[in-house]
């Protein structure tokens, strides 16, 4: 057992060293991830298992291991999929009843690369129906519960992908996240959750919920597990633009030139013990020698923010489940239903205000990331709910959990600025809290020097 606990703690290139030294085998670590998922079924993290095909893809790895043909660093590292993004042969049921038979005919263009990578794909992983969720509590399959706490949702809608990276059934997860979906699950369940700028990753084979604020989203147990499983999708793993390798040799901002901004909007009506939380990593950054100051963004409510930007992923969502929304059919779960019709009911000039907002916001958010190198809030105001919690009371007033757990994620989808959830110590229950970190577009290299600076001085 110590030994096995040894072996799951192993980071990405770590796992891929003991590979190359021949001290454990791909198909061993495959066969061991196996047995666990067995004894987690608790966790609902998975809707279909890839074992055989899994196996088959560590016993090519482990030839070519022996081979000393192993110049990939994801060689052998088992992932899971969401169960929204294709694969051949393999059931892609987006957690509902609607797709439960639906056997795609083409891998994603993701999946494609992780097989040339010679990842292994061990299973795909449960979700929030269509993706249209922030909770993970509502599939077709059943939820998916928290790792930490059985009685707490695991955060949606990537809630598999984040329950399974969290309780080690896997190295990683790919997902997506449509206004927090990979962030939102990987602060509740305590891993790294990143959703790079918008468009950098291929989302051609995943199955949509909103075309203009979709992203392709991962989760680790560490940023820089997180950067290699970037990388490794980007093209640039091994390559001079690698930003794992940036990491790992120590090519990092000064901390005396680095600059982290506070926008004070995002720091309105948080769970006490998630602001005391922040406040105090605040003051741990700024004796360590970090310039820490206010930005002030100057937004509209966000509550009003997020209703007016919705008039885009809403009308997207009905748009895209047109048809099997007036299906007469009890396949499609009611609350989804009734999420999707939602999205006939807007004006053009609502899409239309919505479109401009986003402009403004983009520019403002533009004009912040000159002053500073990224912006650090909450991941989510509150603490992890438990499944039915409907609302949550906040300093005297009353929100919906739904709207509260997206409310400090949802803009960073809206404008496709890149984001990252880590890990930021846990609440007097033991339930995880996380911090995001903001960059500017096409910032994703300093987005991961700061979370790993950041996540270093924790």
């Amino acid at each position: 057992m110590q030994l096995e606990q040894e072996l799951l703690h192993l980071g990405i290139a770590e796992l891929h060293m003991e590979y190359k030294k021949r001290t454990i085998s791909p198909v061993e670590v495959t066969e061991l991830l196996y047995k666990r998922i067995e004894n987690h079924r608790d966790l609902n993290a998975f809707i279909t298992l890839c074992k055989d095909d899994a196996l088959e893809q560590a016993r090519h790895a482990e030839k070519l291991y022996k081979n000393n043909d192993s110049n990939s660093m994801l060689l052998g590292i088992p992932i899971g999929l969401k169960d929204l993004i294709h694969t051949k042969g393999i059931k892609t049921t987006m957690a509902s009843g609607v797709y439960q038979d639906f056997i795609p005919n083409e891998d994603a263009a993701l999946v494609k690369t992780l097989l040339n990578m010679g990842s292994i794909l061990i299973g795909k992983q449960n979700l929030h129906e269509l993706a249209y969720g922030t909770t993970g509590d509502d599939s077709y399959f059943g939820p998916t519960r928290n790792p930490h706490d059985s009685s707490k949702i695991a955060g949606g809608s990537s809630s598999g992908s984040a329950a399974a990276t969290a309780a080690q059934l896997c190295w990683g997860s790919i997902g997506t996240d449509t206004s927090g979906s990979i962030r939102i699950p990987a602060s509740i369940c305590g891993v790294v959750g990143m959703k790079p700028t918008y468009g950098k990753l291929d989302l051609e084979g995943i199955h949509p919920l909103s075309w203009t604020m979709d992203h392709v989203g991962l989760i680790t147990r560490t940023v820089t597990d997180n950067a290699i499983l970037y990388d490794g999708l980007c093209g640039t793993l091994g390559t001079s633009d690698s930003i794992y390798k940036k990491l790992a040799t120590g090519i990092l901002p000064k901390i005396s030139s680095f600059k982290i901004g506070i926008p004070t909007d995002y720091y309105v009506d948080l769970d006490p013990e998630v602001e005391a939380r922040l406040m105090k990593m605040m003051n741990h950054l700024e004796n360590l020698g970090y310039t820490v100051v206010e930005v002030d963004l100057n937004l509209p409510d966000m509550n009003e923010t997020m209703y007016i930007s919705s008039a885009i992923d809403q009308a997207e969502a009905y748009l895209i489940n047109r048809e099997i929304v007036h299906e007469d059919s009890n396949d499609l779960g009611e609350e989804t239903r009734k999420r999707i019709l939602i999205g006939a009911k807007y004006k053009a000039y609502e899409f239309l205000l919505a479109q401009e907002l986003k402009v403004k916001l983009s520019k403002t958010f533009e004009k912040a990331f000159q002053d500073v190198n990224v912006l650090l809030t909450p991941t989510i105001p509150i603490l992890p709910p438990e499944f039915g919690q409907e609302t949550v009371h906040i300093h005297g007033k009353t929100h919906n959990v739904r709207q509260a757990l997206m409310r400090l994620t949802f803009i960073s989808n809206y404008i496709g600025v890149p984001s990252i959830s880590i890990p930021c110590g846990k609440s007097t229950e033991g339930l995880p809290i996380g911090m995001q970190l903001i960059g500017g577009c096409n910032q994703e290299e300093m987005l991961y020097q700061s979370a790993y600076l950041i996540d270093n001085a924790l």
